[in-house]
């Protein structure tokens, strides 16, 4: 809640700062630069989570962790130059010296991505939680201090959000007594790269799914339409914030137990989170209604109808993610790719159609829809898979119940 909690300033510090064009000016160089972590990446924190079972390799995926973060993002993060360097006036990219400054950070936050995974894995998720409370809070402070003084920009702000990656990593690290004594390993890097580029294309898709329409929208509609949208697909994120959690915290559930343990943990789970995104998006939908003007300003006044369209499909993305973990862990990369190219391919193409007659909000009924399909082709694998009647995975009064109850005791 704390991290929900920061976020909320923090996206409003932007907007009460930034018009939204400058606010679209940042997000693409931020977006840039997580792109470049997404398509470089390697799906190596997927090669770890597949391999984490075999409990001999879990201490040499552990040291390979950071140094393997770092490398593979500095040779992400100068592909990415040179790509911004050829396509900047097509993609109608901001100040190149912006967009150097966003992928200073890739190498720092290819490490958090590793080494996160690594804490879950570990079932150290309190760690993770502190690594992005101190970070966000690192980014809040630093907003708070420019914006009352006058010297928030938009090039201020990505030179935050890269600091605040290097502070994470600095956390993790500091955190991490596995890291200690212990050396990272050549062929061990070399293999779990080597397998992480099986599950690549599917997770770069997957990645894609989710930043294509600003991309697009940026060349098609401007920074303007892209700094509106933003903020939309922040808040929606944010409302999907209870449902990751969950899904970190139950991952290495899912991988330690056998197989039908794991079907059923992960039946269970998926029921779990589809409660909590009926809730989520009831939530979010009513007090983004009322506050999206006061909090932001009347400059982003349409963001609330863009999240009413981006969110169900957002959130039945993140419910089905349990679904996911289970085929990941059959190590097929086919289970894994196909969807996810699919519905990357599916979103383009609603895109190019949608944005030239409805602008931002085509581009988020198309997203929505993207959204929701790569869920349904998920789930519908899994039952495939497991043989288990997609009637169990619908919610029950008890689980509505259940979630009530601990709601009630957490409050006393």
């Amino acid at each position: 809640m704390a991290t929900l909690a920061l976020g909320v300033v923090v996206s409003a510090l932007i907007a009460r700062s930034l018009s939204p064009e400058e606010r679209g000016m940042y997000y693409i160089a931020v977006t840039f630069a997580l792109t470049a972590i997404a398509l470089g990446h390697l799906s190596v924190e997927q090669a770890q989570t597949a391999l984490w079972p075999d409990t001999s390799r879990r201490a040499v995926l552990t040291a390979n962790s950071v140094p393997l973060g770092l490398c593979i993002g500095a040779a992400a993060a100068l592909a990415a130059l040179a790509v911004a360097g050829v396509l900047r006036n097509v993609a109608n990219l901001p100040d190149m010296w912006m967009v150097a400054m966003a992928c200073a950070g890739v190498p720092l936050s290819m490490a958090v991505l590793y080494a996160n995974n690594i804490a879950f894995l570990s079932d150290r998720a309190q760690l993770v939680a502190a690594v992005m409370l101190l970070g966000m809070g690192f980014q809040c402070l630093s907003l708070i201090v420019l914006g009352v003084s006058g010297r928030l920009t938009a090039y201020s702000v990505v030179v935050i959000w890269t600091i605040a990656a290097g502070v994470s990593l600095i956390v993790l690290i500091g955190g991490r007594n596995a890291l200690v004594g212990r050396r990272a390993d050549l062929a061990s890097a070399l293999t779990t790269c080597a397998m992480g580029v099986r599950f690549h294309p599917g997770s770069a898709a997957a990645y894609l799914l989710q930043r294509s329409d600003v991309f697009l929208l940026n060349a098609l509609a401007g920074h303007r339409q892209v700094g509106i949208y933003s903020l939309a697909v922040t808040l929606a994120e944010m409302s999907r914030l209870v449902i990751d959690v969950v899904w970190q915290v139950t991952l290495s559930r899912q991988l330690d137990e056998k197989d039908r343990d794991a079907a059923g943990d992960t039946v269970r789970i998926i029921r779990l989170m589809v409660v909590l995104a009926i809730a989520s998006a009831l939530i979010a939908i009513g007090l983004t209604s009322v506050l999206v003007v006061p909090v932001y300003g009347h400059a982003y006044a349409t963001a609330h109808q863009l999240l009413v369209l981006l969110l169900p499909g957002i959130l039945l993305a993140g419910a089905s993610r349990p679904a996911a973990t289970y085929l990941l862990g059959s190590r097929s990369s086919r289970i894994i790719v196909y969807p996810s190219v699919a519905a990357l391919i599916l979103n383009i193409g609603l895109i190019v159609v949608l944005i030239p007659v409805w602008g931002a909000a085509g581009c988020a009924v198309a997203t929505g829809v993207a959204y929701a399909a790569l869920a349904v082709c998920q789930v519908t694998l899994f039952i495939r898979v497991t043989g288990i009647s997609g009637r169990l995975l619908l919610p029950r009064v008890s689980d509505f119940a259940e979630i009530t109850g601990r709601l009630r005791a957490a409050s006393q």
